[in-house]
This record gives structure tokens, sequence and C-alpha cells, in this order.
């Protein structure tokens, strides 16, 4: 998944550009100022995501990528290209990332700070619980498990030891896309857009003076 911002159809950022007349120092501008907003665009994803998920932004960085936006192409626009998982690796992540709670040896273990009550931590009767919305609780999987030495959750695919597979959850591209997020950013970027042109073709007047 990825978010293209660029200045189409925008009046406010036309009317800047007018301010500036010659097609160089406007490329310069709109550079200038769709990377500003980009930037901060990939600042505000981390912010809304960490808010929702229990995920770090450390996570939600690594699994983004900017392309900075020049002046010298024919169409200048900035992306901002958003994977999976900070591996870069298809669209979701293993469920060992929202691991909150090992059962070992009678005792709750928990590995996230996950906010667990008594109950639901008693209820786990040997499995593992994870979290993966914040304040949604603890989630389950029958069957569950840890393997590669702590490093994936698999899950068995029927009633004999093996097969056995990965068990995959929601990735950030997929967080990304949830509608109460994606249009959270997209509103912070129309409204950036303007300022941060206006900023920049103050700039280049302001040069040329």
């Amino acid at each position: 998944m990825d978010i293209r911002v660029s200045i189409s159809g925008i009046d406010g950022v036309k009317r800047e550009l007018k301010r500036i007349g010659d097609e160089i120092g406007q490329g310069k501008a709109t550079a200038a100022a769709i990377n500003k907003v980009a930037a901060k665009a990939q600042v505000e994803i981390r912010r809304a995501i960490v808010e929702r998920y229990q995920i770090s932004a450390e996570q939600v960085r690594g699994a983004m990528v900017l392309r900075r936006a020049t002046a010298t192409r024919a169409r200048v626009e900035a992306a901002l290209d958003i994977f999976g998982s900070p591996t870069k690796r298809g669209r979701s992540m293993n469920l060992v990332r929202f691991l909150a709670v090992v059962q070992a040896a009678g005792a709750a273990q928990k590995t996230r700070g996950a906010r667990g009550t008594k109950k639901q931590l008693a209820a786990l009767a040997g499995q593992i619980g994870f979290a993966i919305k914040r304040g949604g609780g603890l989630k389950t999987i029958p069957g569950a498990f840890l393997g590669n030495n702590g490093r994936t959750v698999f899950q068995r695919t029927g009633n004999a030891r093996l097969p056995i597979k990965p068990v995959q959850v929601i990735g950030v591209s997929q967080m990304f896309g949830e509608r109460g997020i994606r249009r959270r950013v997209m509103e912070k970027i129309n409204a950036d857009l303007v300022v941060e042109m206006k900023r920049a073709v103050d700039l280049i007047l302001a040069r040329r003076a």
C-alpha cells in the first residue's frame, strides 16, 4: 500500500504557485512542500497506529519507506510505501509480535505489559495470550504455541503433531487501511499541504528579493 502526495485538485496550492510565475521556481516550491507534508504524514501514521494497536513506534517506522519528490520529474509527487512489517515482506506479521502473556509453570508471565485481569489470566490454562488492539483485552488462539526458539507462533493444522503453520495477523499496511486511521492521515495531508506550500513559496520569493 502507498500514499502519494501531490498538488492536483487543490485550488489553494495552485494560487500560491502563481505567485512565483516561472516553472522552475514552481517545481522547487512544490517538491519542498510535498516532501515536508509526506514526512509529517509518516509521523502521523506512526502515531495513529501506535495509539490503536499494541505495536511499537519503531516497528511501524521500519515498515514505511518515503520516496521524496524532486523538481526534475514531470510529475512532482512524493510516495510513502507502507509494508506489512519491518521486514518489508508480505501484508501481515506473525502473531508473536503481539505476544502478551505466556503461561509457564502455572504462572502468567507478561511479556508486553498486558493488562489482563486475574480471571483472564487464569482462563488461559496453559495457553498463550495476545494483545492486538490497545484496551481490547487478551486474545487466545486454540492450539497456538511458540516455536523457532520463541520467535514464531505456530498452529497445528490437524490432530497430528505435524504439519504446522505460522499464525499470521494484521500487518502495518492493513492497520493503516482502517477507515479511522486513514481518514485522520489524509485530513492532515490536505490541511498541511496549503500551509507548507505557502512557506515554500515565501522562502523562494524572499531569496529572490
